[in-house]
This record gives C-alpha cells, structure tokens and sequence, in this order.
C-alpha cells in the first residue's frame, strides 16, 4: 500500500496538563526533541489528495495527540503540523516511566475525561475521521514516533447514468438518500472506534453521484431512498448487495463500495460496482427493478 508521509519535529516543552487542556506550554530547549513522522493511507482526508486517496497533510492542518503514562494518568492536545512543537522533558513525566502510549486523530476532537469522544458524521465538518492506533513509545528516545493515519469509516460511492426514458439532465434532479447509524464513540487514547449508537439519521444528495461516509455497521440497517421523475424506490443496502451476489453482512472502516447504477423509467440497472478496503476485491453486476 502507498503511503506518503510528512515529518514533524516538535522542539518547544509542555507543562502538566490535564486530558481535556488543549494547550502548547513554554519551550525548554534542553530537552530531546520529539521526530513524528506520520503517514497517511489511501483514501484518507487529506488538502492533497491523489486518485488513490493518499496525500500528505498541509502545514496547519490540526490533530489531536493523546499520550497516557497509565490507564488514569493521560494528556491529549491539539497539534498543528509543523507550527506547533514539543519535547520530552516538556511532557513533565513521572520519573519512574519509562514508556508511554501515543495514539491521535484528525481531524481535532474534543476528548473526554473519560478518554473518549463522540463523532457524528451528519454533523462533522470533516466527515473523513482518521484514527493513528495507539502505540508503545519509549520515553526520551530520538528515533522517529510513527503515526500510521488510517480510516475510520466506510465509504460509500455511488453513480447514476441515465438509462430509458431519462436524460443526463434528468438525473441532475436524482434524490438519494441514506438513513444509517451516524454516531459512533471512539477511544481516543487506544485509537479506535468503541461502540456505535444504536441512533439514526439520513443524508440526502441531489445530482447523478452520490458520496456517504457511513459509520461501520449492519448492511441491513442501511437505507437506500432513490426518487426521480415521479419514481421512488426504497431499499435495504443489504438486499441490494445480496441482489447482486456479493452479500455483505457489515461495512467495514477503511473500505469503500462503488456501485453504478443505470436509471431508467423501466427500473435501475447496475451496471458494475467494486467493494474493497479501498483496493478492488470484488466486481459486482446485476439489475434492479423498480416496480
């Protein structure tokens, strides 16, 4: 998998702070400055994005670190790349540390006391959450901190080209509308997603292309709301994939579906589609009629 990475070096203190305290604390330059480089994968939010989906992050762009000396003594601090800065002595650690765990997350969040944050994806700004898993890091060192950016979400992409009785004017009025689960909670500090809410929420594109980023979750919870000239069809994400033999019981963070869908007044044929961790594993053909 390609990856393009950028280079962070951080040379300015932290004073003690708490889990939810933002700030960057003064500079003490005799402190082992702190070398991150992360990287981000294919199809990750990025200002710079190739066909892939990877990129590099743009200076300014803003994360969130989290590092924990133990399961009750843990900081997270906003980061803009390459503007802001830290060391190791800055990190004010216990004496007795020898490691600690570092995990982050862009776009920023606001973490918890408890260590976690709640994202909605109908209401984000940046829909595309990147998760860097948590890792052991030993305390002082001048070797590279690695953070491995990836996806936390699915991504669903879907094409519509006009078929009998519809033009390519036509489906610049094309309804689609997605009701799914939209909140999930994450653990910041492990880097990961720890529970999905059970609540849901629509999203609704107009125009002949359709992009969600879906929360992981049940296939059959997932609605699909198709309307255009007079026509409307309703349908459970997991009957149309089951419809088109490639059954998915669950989409997956990191992956993308692409569907192309050809509208017609007979029906809507799909015309082709792949279904991957945003790498082609599967082809899938197959019709589907409105009636």
């Amino acid at each position: 998998m390609k990856k393009n990475c950028f280079y962070v070096l951080m040379a300015a203190a932290w004073m003690a702070v708490s889990c939810t305290n933002n700030e960057i604390p003064t500079q003490s330059s005799s402190d082992q400055a702190i070398t991150i480089v992360a990287s981000v994968s294919p199809q990750s939010r990025t200002p710079q994005l190739n066909p892939d989906g990877s990129g590099s992050f743009e200076k300014g762009d803003v994360m969130t670190l989290c590092i924990a000396e133990t399961e009750s003594d843990k900081v997270s601090m906003d980061y803009a790349y390459q503007k802001d800065a830290i060391t190791w002595g800055g990190l004010n650690l216990s004496e007795n540390i020898s490691r600690v765990k570092i995990a982050a997350c862009y776009p920023k969040q606001t973490v918890g006391q408890d260590g976690t944050f709640t994202f909605d994806v109908l209401t984000a700004s940046e829909k595309d959450l990147l998760l860097a898993p948590v890792q052991t890091v030993q305390v002082g060192t001048a070797n590279t901190v690695n953070l491995n950016f990836a996806h936390a979400l699915h991504r669903l992409d879907l094409t519509f080209t006009p078929g009998n009785g519809y033009s390519a004017e036509d489906l610049q009025n094309l309804s689609c509308a997605l009701t799914a689960k939209n909140q999930c909670v994450v653990d910041a500090f492990k880097g990961e997603i720890k529970e999905v809410k059970a609540e849901t929420g629509k999203n609704t594109v107009t125009g002949n292309t359709a992009s969600f980023y879906v929360i992981p979750q049940a296939t059959s919870g997932i609605t699909l709301d198709i309307a255009v000239g007079g026509q409307n069809r309703s349908l459970a994400l997991s009957d149309l994939l089951q419809q088109l033999n490639k059954p998915q019981e669950e989409l997956k963070g990191g992956a993308k579906c692409e569907i192309t869908l050809k509208v017609g007044r007979d029906g809507i044929v799909v015309e082709g589609g792949s279904i991957g961790a945003w790498e082609d594993q599967v082809t899938v053909e197959g019709d589907l009629t409105i009636g």
